[in-house]
Order: C-alpha cells, then sequence, then structure tokens
C-alpha cells in the first residue's frame, strides 16, 4: 500500500468572516464524502482557513492502485423474462447498452425483489487526476447564498478564486480549476505581495507559511493566540477582558497573521459616554477588545486591544492610526449625546406621530397606543404588578427611536432609551423594562428581567405579529423578512420560562381586534396566527430533543396555552413508568375501534356484577375525585400516578371480564367503562401518538 500526503489550497480575495468558519467545514465534510464514494482510503484529513485561503491535507493517503467491482442493475426478473422463461425486449436492450450476451447476466435477490444484474471490474482513477475533478466539483457545488461572479468567466464562488496549489508529496498535480492552473505557490498574505511562498512537499503545510509570513493557517491555533495576547496585553494596564466569543470567532476570521496592540483614549469619554454605549462602540463598531480594572469589573478603562492582520516595524504608527478611528469614533458619539440630552425622552412622544411603523399599519405613535392597551390587558395575568410603572414604560417605549443616538446606532434601540430614561430620573424599573422591551433579540438570548419587561416585549412581539398577519404580510418557509419567526419564538419563550398562563387565542383575538383600518375575517385570521404559534412551539421542543411522538400527543390537543403545554409534555417526557400507561391506552383504543359505535349512555350501576366491573367502577370514581383539582392547577405528574392506580383493575377488568357479552345492554355499559378511562387519557393528551 503506497501512503503519501495530499494538499490542496484554495487562495482567494477576503472571504466574509461571519461565513468562514460554514465554508470550510462544508468544503471538509463534502470532500470526505467524494473520498468515501471512490473508496479512497487515508489515516487523516487536516482543514485550514485563513480570510484568504481554504486547504485540505490529507495524511497517509492509499494511492496504489485499485480494482472497484460496479454492479449494473437490469430490469426485475418479471419485467426481464416472460411467463414462458423466454427473455423480454427489456432485458435484451439492457444486455446491449452493457455489451454482453444475457447468458453473462446474474441474478441478484433481496428483500424488495429479484433482478438482472452484470458485475463490471472497473480500475479506478489515479488520484491525481481523480482529485482535481473532485476539488472543482466541491468548489462548484458549496451552496452558500451570495456568490459572485469575476472577470469574464461564469464561474460562481463566494469571493473571486486566484490561486490553486495542489501536491501529491513532492509532486505537483497540474490541473485547470476555475480557469487557474495548480502549482506548488501558496496564496501570499495581503500585505506580502512580493513575498512568494513556494512548497515543495505537501508535508511542509501550514508551516511553511508561518515561517514565510507568520501566517497562521489553523482557525483554533489562531483563535488561542489572539486570545492569549489580549490577556497578557490586558494585565500590563492593571486590567481584564471579557473575551466575547462572538467577537473572538469575528476578529479570528478576519485575520491570519495576528498581532495583539495597546491603544489609548481620552478618559473623558469615559465619564460622558455611559459604559454600556462605549463597550459597545469599541467591541460591536470597531471590533476591539475594552479593558475593565481588575478590581472593579465593570468600571472601563481608558484602554482597547485591537489585533493588527501582520506584525509592523511601524506598529507605533498602526497605533496612532487606530487610537484616531477611536476618538473620531468616540467624538461623533459625544456629539449626539449632547443633542439627544437637550430633549427630555417623553418629549420626543408627539415625535412619533411623523414617524411610520409599516404601511398600513399606522405611526409608531398608533403603536404605542396599541401596546398601551396591550399591556393593561396582560396585567391580569401578574400579581402585585406596578401599572402606573407599566403604563409609563409603554408610553416612552418608542421615544428613542427618533434620537440622533439611535438613527446612528439603531441596534441600540431600548438601550439608548433606558439610559435617556436614567438621566431624567424616571423609576428606574420602567428604564429597565425600555431596554428589555426587544429581548429575547435571537434564539438562546437572554429574557427579560422583570414583569413589566416581560409584558413590554410580549406586547410589543405581538403587535407586530398580529399586524403583519392584518395585512397578509405572513411569513414563507423561504422568507420572514420582519422576523415574525424569531417574535413568536420570543414570546413563547417569555411565557414559559417566567410561567405566566396566558391564553394565546385570547392574546390573538385582543391584539388583532385593535386594528380596524380595514375589514377581514378575523376568526380566520386569528387562526392562523395561532397555527403558527403551534409549528413554533412544535420547533422550540424539537430544537430541545423532545421526543417528537411526546409533541405531537399534546399539540393535537387543540390546546393554546403555552404553560399549559409546557407542563404536559414535561410530566410525559419525565414520568419513568409511561409506556405501562401507554399500554393501557392501547388496549382501549383497540377495543373501542372494533367496536365502532357511538355510547351516549350513562353507566348504569345495576348492571355491574362481576367483582372486576365492581372495582373498576370504584377506582375510577375514586380517581376523578381525587385529581378534580389536580387537573385545575395543572399538575399532570400527580394526575399520571393517579392513572397508574388504574393499571391493575383495567387488567383485571381485561383478563376476567367479557366484554362483548351477548347481552347488548351489559356489553354497552361495560364499553363505557372504557369511555370513561380514554376521556381520562384524552384530557392530558393524544396517547395514540405514542404507540
Amino acid at each position: 500500500m503506497t501512503k503519501k500526503t495530499f494538499l490542496v489550497e484554495i487562495g482567494t480575495e477576503e472571504l466574509p468572516s461571519k461565513i468562514l468558519k460554514n465554508i470550510i467545514l462544508v468544503f471538509y465534510k463534502n470532500f470526505i464524502d467524494e473520498l468515501n464514494s471512490n473508496k479512497i482510503l487515508y489515516k487523516k484529513i487536516n482543514y485550514f482557513s485563513t480570510p484568504r485561503r481554504l486547504a485540505l491535507q490529507v495524511i497517509e493517503l492509499d494511492t496504489s492502485e485499485k480494482i472497484n467491482e460496479k454492479i449494473k442493475k437490469g430490469p426485475a426478473i418479471k419485467h426481464a423474462f416472460d411467463q414462458e422463461g423466454n427473455p423480454t425486449q427489456a432485458a435484451y436492450y439492457w444486455a446491449k447498452s452493457c455489451k454482453i450476451n444475457l447468458n453473462q447476466a446474474e441474478r441478484l435477490k433481496t428483500q424488495k425483489g429479484e433482478w438482472i444484474i452484470h458485475r463490471v471490474k472497473e480500475k479506478q482513477e489515479n488520484v491525481e487526476l481523480l482529485f482535481p475533478k473532485i476539488i472543482e466539483k466541491i468548489l462548484k457545488n458549496i451552496n452558500l447564498k451570495n456568490t459572485m461572479r469575476w472577470e469574464t468567466g461564469n464561474l460562481k464562488f463566494v469571493r473571486p478564486i486566484r490561486n490553486i496549489a495542489m501536491l501529491l508529496d513532492t509532486k505537483v498535480i497540474k490541473s485547470i480549476i476555475f480557469n487557474l492552473t495548480s502549482k506548488n505557490l501558496l496564496h501570499h498574505h495581503i500585505s506580502c505581495k512580493e513575498d512568494k511562498i513556494y512548497i515543495k512537499n505537501a508535508t511542509e503545510y501550514p508551516f511553511i507559511l508561518f515561517k514565510k509570513n507568520k501566517i497562521i493557517a489553523n482557525y483554533e491555533t489562531r483563535k488561542e493566540k489572539i486570545k492569549k495576547e489580549v490577556k497578557k496585553i490586558a494585565k500590563t494596564v492593571n486590567g481584564i477582558t471579557k473575551i466575547d466569543l462572538f467577537l473572538l470567532e469575528e476578529i479570528t476570521s478576519l485575520v491570519e497573521s495576528p498581532k495583539a496592540l495597546l491603544a489609548t483614549f481620552k478618559k473623558d469619554y469615559i465619564d460622558y459616554i455611559p459604559e454600556e454605549i462605549l463597550t459597545h462602540t469599541i467591541e460591536k463598531q470597531q471590533k476591539c477588545f475594552a479593558i475593565y480594572n481588575i478590581n472593579l469589573r465593570n468600571k472601563i478603562l481608558p484602554y482597547f486591544i485591537f489585533i493588527a492582520n501582520i506584525n509592523s516595524k511601524k506598529n507605533k504608527e498602526v497605533v496612532l492610526g487606530n487610537e484616531k478611528v477611536m476618538h473620531a469614533r468616540l467624538s461623533d458619539i459625544m456629539f449626539f449625546l449632547k443633542k439627544d440630552r437637550k430633549i427630555k425622552l417623553e418629549n420626543n412622544l408627539p415625535l412619533l406621530k411623523k414617524v411610520l411603523f409599516y404601511n398600513k399599519l399606522g405611526t409608531l405613535y398608533e403603536k404605542t397606543l396599541r401596546l398601551q392597551i396591550l399591556v393593561e390587558w396582560l396585567s391580569s395575568y401578574i400579581n402585585k404588578i406596578n401599572k402606573d410603572h407599566l403604563i409609563r414604560s409603554c408610553l416612552l417605549s418608542k421615544c428613542d427611536l427618533v434620537t440622533q443616538m439611535v438613527g446612528e446606532f439603531p441596534e441600540l434601540q431600548g438601550t439608548i432609551g433606558m439610559h435617556y430614561a436614567l438621566e431624567n430620573k424616571e423609576n428606574k424599573e420602567v428604564a429597565t423594562a425600555i431596554q428589555e422591551q426587544y429581548l429575547p433579540s435571537f434564539s438562546g438570548d437572554k429574557l427579560p428581567s422583570t414583569n413589566i419587561g416581560c409584558l413590554l416585549s410580549i406586547s410589543d412581539k405581538i403587535d407586530t405579529l398580529s399586524g403583519m398577519f392584518y395585512i397578509g404580510e405572513i411569513p414563507s418557509p423561504e422568507k420572514d423578512p420582519f422576523g415574525l419567526r424569531r417574535a413568536t419564538l420570543g414570546i413563547l419563550r417569555i411565557i414559559i420560562v417566567k410561567k405566566i398562563p396566558i391564553d394565546l387565542k385570547k392574546l390573538v383575538e385582543i391584539s388583532l381586534k385593535i386594528y380596524t383600518t380595514k375589514k377581514i375575517d378575523y376568526p380566520i385570521i386569528s387562526k392562523k396566527i395561532i397555527k403558527f404559534f403551534i409549528s413554533r412551539l412544535s420547533s422550540f421542543y424539537e430544537k430541545k430533543r423532545y421526543n417528537i411522538k411526546v409533541i405531537k400527543s399534546v399539540l393535537s390537543c387543540q390546546l393554546t396555552e403555552p404553560l399549559d403545554i409546557d407542563k404536559r409534555i414535561n410530566a410525559i417526557s419525565n414520568f419513568k413508568k409511561i409506556e405501562s400507561i401507554i399500554l393501557i391506552s392501547k388496549r382501549i383504543d383497540n377495543i373501542l375501534k372494533n367496536n365502532n359505535q357511538t355510547i351516549f349512555n350513562q353507566i348504569k350501576i345495576e348492571l355491574i356484577k362481576q367483582t372486576e366491573e365492581q372495582d373498576l367502577f370504584k377506582e375510577i370514581k375514586n380517581f376523578n375525585d381525587k385529581t378534580k383539582k389536580l387537573f385545575t392547577e395543572k399538575k399532570y405528574k400527580e394526575i399520571l400516578l393517579a392513572i397508574k392506580n388504574l393499571e391493575k383493575p383495567v387488567h383485571n377488568f381485561f383478563d376476567k371480564v367479557q366484554i362483548n357479552h351477548s347481552n347488548l345492554e351489559i356489553k354497552t355499559n361495560r364499553l363505557l367503562f372504557l369511555i370513561k378511562i380514554q376521556k381520562i387519557f384524552l384530557k392530558i393528551a393524544h396517547f395514540s401518538y405514542l404507540y
């Protein structure tokens, strides 16, 4: 067996940082699939990615020549031969296409039937010829939303491909891929165009990149280097960094020769700009790391760390350049803040009358009035809530949308409002709710911490959701431009996690009826919104790895209270002896299916003769007495335990009582026992989904 190392490096223009990790993983997985389908053996595949390159390195690749056997499947035996055993035209045509006589064919019998086949032994294509085809196929078929064409060709990729290197040990595999001839020249660093990096052996990768241009091709190694340098530099000024994983990932995807450098900004900015806004500017806007006081961990220091893409001899000039950019950004923010602070937040409320929320859905002022109606209605679901604070937070909720700061930083809506509210001496609970109305903003995001924040968030999201359905802007599986799936999931998460017993049907009805600008069929639109909620709820539990059968068993009950649904799903999922309850339900369903008749009668006590009947009747009565309060309190775990107690009398009834009695009246009476128990099950879930 001949074992070698294969290398391919695709040199590109700057790849988008947000999708770099995804691109290389798709490239890597698709390459593995191709090797497996071609039965090519190897020990390991390393993958590498930087903003300017994607690379794969196959270790101990088996390059020895192989003979592969392929089966050419013909027609089924019943179509290949007639009743007398003579070959049909279909068989002759197939044999001709295989360039064989029919007597050379074999028969293959499987569980699905029997066919005629022909075994063909083929010499596997040499990897030097096969791999370029595989590489080109993968590059052409990587499914990316935003691709581009370059120069005069019709080839598409996420960014123009400028160089391809391909080696098998020391041998250069020469081929034309994307109109480029592959060679042993690696893609250069963006700042080192004159430095040509020739690779003599595939095993030299990626070390030769670091040796020549200090390029760290391994993503995780690069990320770890940035992390260590940032922490080390922060200590030099008695500080610490709160490294945000998303920021670290983004910066790792932006550089290939990382060098962490310390820079400063004026202390005046700390005194004037709220810390949350300052941190957002440094980290989200400028892609740098903020530094905090080592003792007072929430106190930001007048320093920041940025990651250069090369260790330059002119690092001092690089630092000065970054400080100028940061100063310009922070001075702009100071200007906007000074301008905004001249006007009290509440004085912005009339200005909302001139700002359109959405076409056909009125202004932001009208939305504010709708939110007021919704939060007042929702307040009945939470005990001891300050209604004055609730209404105040609602009235101020959109006032920051007309400020200079939000105009410049729309992603800070709510956060700006909170700071201005606190500066205007508004109640802290009111200010917090203004910020929290947009939570959760994405899947897995934190939820509002206050009750007022929860109700304002639900109101804001349901108003948008109902409004969009009201004007027919319903999301499709492909498009959801208004983020209605995210908003719906946010409402559901708040209701379930915060244990608010809101009925979606009532919530949707009241939010829809506030819209009166055009005539619609309110019941039909309401049903569509409820259906949308339930579909999101199903996805929510599926992503949390709940059994799909359990999810369906509960959601099929047409329930509209998410908290109640959650209690049922969790009770069934966590009940250890659920299988014995499922067995009872299944036996009852099977008997009732076989006696397909509608029975409206009540159980007649005088017809209960056998001991087993009497025992079961008594247990059903006891069950109803014990669980009446439990059903009201929605304590499904305790209800399932009570059902478990019916197991023995039910099985005794099945084993010793003849249900299909010759006397129709007795038979009907005994079937009524089963109907009673079936109704108990249906009060929790449709257990038939669990069979």
